[in-house]
């Protein structure tokens, strides 16, 4: 078991780096342990980890009180209840642990994995991606799915140098969503933001 640094709660954690820099350490350890991910690609998932969750695998979603039916962990399981609460309590385990996140991302990264028109790889490809910004954006539109927001090439720079010592170039801008998948995607949230009324 690793050992981790976390604090429980949905608030904004200014001063994480000291918790963040343990975290990732750990976090790339356990995936390099693998052999299945190239560092870019693990770089790509720590920058958005930092982007969700600062690295704490105790955050829940700002401003939401810690409930089960918004996002929690280290990418912010949603709804935290039939994600990675439920696979906790299969597992016996609390929700918090950060052994037993990485242990889900594996397992619900390739169910929850969509390949978008602008980043179309597999879950597959993605493990074997060779450029830090691509690997950051894959993960984000394919995985995580949002609304793109800058900081996560800063995230993605930082991790990279501070974890191997690489300066990746600048990036170029992320490619817009298709226009269809947006149409999509807004069907998929209307619908599901009845569901939870």
């Amino acid at each position: 078991m690793a050992v981790w640094q976390s604090t429980l709660g949905d608030g904004y954690y200014y001063g994480h780096m000291a918790a963040a820099a343990d975290n990732s350490e750990t976090i790339r350890s356990y995936l390099a342990a693998t052999n299945q991910f190239t560092p870019e690609a693990i770089i790509g998932i720590i920058a958005n980890m930092d982007h969700e969750s600062y690295l704490n695998p105790a955050q829940g979603e700002h401003g939401k009180n810690m409930s089960s039916q918004y996002g929690k962990g280290l990418v912010m399981w949603t709804p935290a209840r039939t994600k990675i609460e439920a696979y906790a309590t299969s597992q016996g385990e609390n929700w918090d642990d950060g052994d037993l996140q990485m242990d889900y991302l594996l397992i619900s990264a390739p169910q929850g994995w969509i390949k978008s028109s602008a980043y179309p790889y597999t879950w597959d490809e993605y493990k074997q991606i060779t450029d830090y910004n691509l690997a950051t954006r894959v993960f984000f539109y394919n995985f995580e799915r949002g609304t793109w927001h800058d900081e996560l090439d800063t995230y993605t720079n930082y991790w990279a140098n501070t974890l191997y010592g690489d300066n990746p170039p600048t990036p170029d801008p992320p490619l817009p969503p298709d226009p269809e998948e947006e149409d999509e995607l807004l069907k998929i949230a209307m619908y599901l933001s009845k569901m939870i009324r």
